[in-house]
């Protein structure tokens, strides 16, 4: 009896023992897949709080390149730059900032200087067809020294500077001042540009330096109507303006 016992038993025992490492086995074989599992949501948290963070920062970089853009427009917008001229003196060779008049409110006799200076600088620099040989010509002759008015026809002879022969009957220039300079009682420092009205309707940038002077002169009754107040320029330079 006792050996039967025994035998149930131990067949018992193995059943059990065999029992238990089939759960341990399946426990274990289960353990991979928990972890791969736990693995990759731990990734996809990991990846979105990355793509919440570069959002962020995609945000923020945008928000400054606005501001910064504003903000440049805003400095572009409110400063101010003025032309400067620089003089060289001819005996000690030094250079000095010539400062622009920087008032607005001119007394009569600068008003009306500069009225006949822009007058003067229109019929040389500019053209038109209709009166180009007529007024023009005449009120440069009546604004001019001899010599100066010479040295005019001596240029526009020349037939690489003859407007005629560049424009003819096809176009038009017209003259807009940029600035002016009062280097002396008697002399200014006028920055201008003369443009096409059509064709590629280019622009020319210059700069003329202009001395003159109010003498008595014997005119007729219709140059009078030209120069009323006896305006002379006696001395003209002009250049190209690159600055």
């Amino acid at each position: 009896m006792n050996n039967i016992f025994g035998f149930f038993k131990s067949s018992n025992n193995s059943q059990s023992g065999s029992g238990d490492t089939q759960t341990q086995e399946s426990i274990k074989s289960a353990n991979p897949l928990k972890i791969t599992q736990n693995w990759y949501e731990e990734r996809s948290d990991k990846l979105l709080v990355q793509r919440n963070l570069l959002i962020i920062l995609i945000i923020l970089l945008i928000i400054f390149m606005v501001i910064s853009t504003l903000v440049i427009a805003f400095v572009v917008k409110s400063k101010q730059f003025d032309p400067f001229v620089i003089q060289l003196n001819s005996n000690t060779g030094r250079a000095s900032v010539v400062e622009p008049i920087a008032s607005p409110v001119l007394t009569a006799d600068e008003s009306l200087t500069r009225y006949f200076i822009k007058k003067y600088i229109t019929a040389r620099e500019t053209y038109n067809p209709v009166d180009f040989a007529t007024l023009a010509r005449t009120t440069i002759r009546l604004f001019s020294t001899s010599s100066v008015y010479y040295n005019y026809l001596g240029y526009i002879r020349n037939k690489d500077f003859d407007p005629t022969l560049k424009y003819k009957e096809e176009n038009t220039t017209f003259l807009v001042v940029k600035s002016w300079s009062k280097i002396a009682a008697d002399k200014y420092i006028v920055r201008f540009s003369v443009n096409e009205t059509s064709g590629n309707q280019l622009v020319y940038n210059k700069i003329a330096v202009v001395s003159y002077a109010y003498v008595p002169m014997q005119l007729t009754d219709s140059e009078l109507d030209v120069n009323p107040v006896g305006f002379q320029v006696n001395g003209y330079r002009v250049d190209d303006d690159n600055s």
